[in-house]
């Protein structure tokens, strides 16, 4: 129980930082070798080292303009020795939906997200800011 209330604080974690816009609170989370793969919409993969979503953190509108829509649930979390999967169903985050796989380890006592899956389930994202 011990190892499923840490992992369940690491996603925590997460959410506390991507719902305040907090890209050194989300890089705490991550392995620093960490990766990330999904779909935005669409057919196209999106696949990136986890340090490129950090200035998308950043960079997204104030909490205050959609934080207050924002929910999540953390529906699972599987654990295997020094491994675990964790999944984290959100609405709301920008104004769309997702669900996200976590694959996590645990060097040293500390458990980090190691990979990052996700899928649009529902809304849309914000246009991206112009340069």
């Amino acid at each position: 129980m011990e190892d499923d209330n840490a992992v369940h604080a690491v996603v925590e974690a997460y959410v506390a930082g991507v719902s305040a816009n907090d890209a050194a609170a989300v890089s705490s989370v991550f392995r620093k070798d960490a990766f990330m793969w999904g779909f935005l919409g669409g057919s196209d993969v999106v696949a990136m080292p986890a340090s490129d979503f950090l200035p998308v953190v950043a960079s997204a509108p104030e909490p205050a303009r959609w934080v207050d829509g924002y929910d999540h649930r953390i529906r699972s979390v599987e654990i295997t020795g020094d491994t675990a999967i964790a999944v984290l169903e959100e609405s709301g985050y920008l104004g769309a939906d997702f669900t996200n796989y976590f694959t996590l380890v645990r060097e040293d006592g500390r458990w980090s997200i190691a990979s990052k899956t996700f899928f649009l389930t529902g809304g849309s994202l914000p246009a991206p800011p112009e340069a």
